[in-house]
């Protein structure tokens, strides 16, 4: 299997200000602050501290830096320190596979089949199934729109009988967050690349349950800490696990068949050094003095462009262009 790293490009610093109120801080307070928690250096040093992880994060300081709006450029800004700097990693990829217990698996392909029907309509008696809110990270028109077959309590049961299964893989104790879905994303979606929150999402699970027969493969993608790009095709029951307030993931290409089904799961660290709350404080103190100013284009350099809390690189195949040089598992 061939591992493909993304390119290389340097960063650059610049030192210009400018007086902004970001969050509840003036910009004044937050460069104060910034300095006085050890935030002196750019680029910084990134963690995991390796050639591939350097190569994503310094990659994509450059396209956040020629982002043109504001306020989606302070977002892009605390996205990338929270996966290139504050985020903890707890394993030496971030990702990882597994089969689920059978019995949870049928339980699951239960639910969902007593409430869809084959070409990803609502069952109208379906007490729990509805079409999914609006979500900018989830692309296609509204008649594709994730159906929720949910049931909070059958998932909590799922969430604490799995954490066994992620505190063996994370090597870390933990608390179960939230578990939701069944989502059944449906024809001529996606789901673009993004980090989860960094107080909640830590340790998570991608929980495949089931597809339609007319569904075409539809991989996850998703950076681990060597610079890899990865596409991870699931067969029900399988679980992926993964760091996913730290690495970016998603599913990019569009999906195409009826629809394709999984349980999401998310546990954060047990330890009671774990502090969420400080954990954004840092997020926002860590990004650059610099972040507001708009840099000019670099040859070579893809288009970067956030869409909510996610982002795609509009111009490449597939909206992420890594994609075009990936490793398939």
């Amino acid at each position: 299997m061939v591992m493909k790293s993304l390119l290389l490009f340097c960063c650059t610093t610049a030192l210009l200000y400018s007086p902004t109120v970001v969050h509840s801080m003036s910009e004044e307070h937050r460069l104060e602050q910034r300095q006085k928690h050890g935030y002196n250096q750019w680029p910084p040093t990134v963690v995991p501290n390796t050639p591939g992880w350097n190569r994503i994060m310094n990659r994509r300081f450059e396209q956040i830096s020629r982002i043109r709006n504001r306020d989606e450029k302070w977002n892009a800004w605390v996205a990338i320190m929270t996966s290139a700097l504050i985020a903890t990693n707890y394993t030496e990829n971030g990702w990882g596979l597994t089969r689920a217990p059978d019995h949870i698996t049928r339980r699951l392909q239960l639910r969902l089949n007593r409430t869809l029907l084959e070409e990803g309509i609502i069952d109208p008696s379906g007490k729990y199934t509805y079409k999914e809110h609006y979500i900018p990270v989830i692309g296609g028109e509204e008649h594709t729109r994730p159906l929720m077959i949910t049931n909070a309590h059958d998932n909590r049961e799922i969430l604490n009988e799995m954490t066994p299964f992620f505190e063996w893989w994370s090597g870390i104790d933990l608390k179960p967050s939230i578990a939701y879905g069944i989502r059944a994303y449906r024809n001529d979606s996606n789901l673009l690349m993004h980090i989860d929150k960094p107080t909640s999402h830590v340790i998570s699970g991608i929980y495949h349950v089931g597809r339609s027969e007319d569904a075409e493969p539809w991989p996850i993608v998703i950076e681990d800490f060597h610079g890899n790009t990865n596409q991870v095709y699931l067969t029900p029951g399988d679980i992926l696990f993964y760091e996913s307030s730290k690495c970016n993931h998603g599913r990019p290409q569009t999906f195409y068949g009826g629809y394709y089904a999984s349980l999401f799961m998310h546990y954060a660290p047990a330890s009671p050094d774990f502090d969420g709350k400080a954990l954004l404080h840092e997020r926002d103190l860590a990004v650059p003095p610099h972040w507001h100013v708009e840099f000019p284009p670099q040859e070579g350099l893809d288009e970067f462009e956030m869409v909510g809390t996610s982002f795609k690189e509009p111009k490449c195949k597939n909206l992420l262009c890594s994609l075009d040089e990936t490793s398939e598992q």
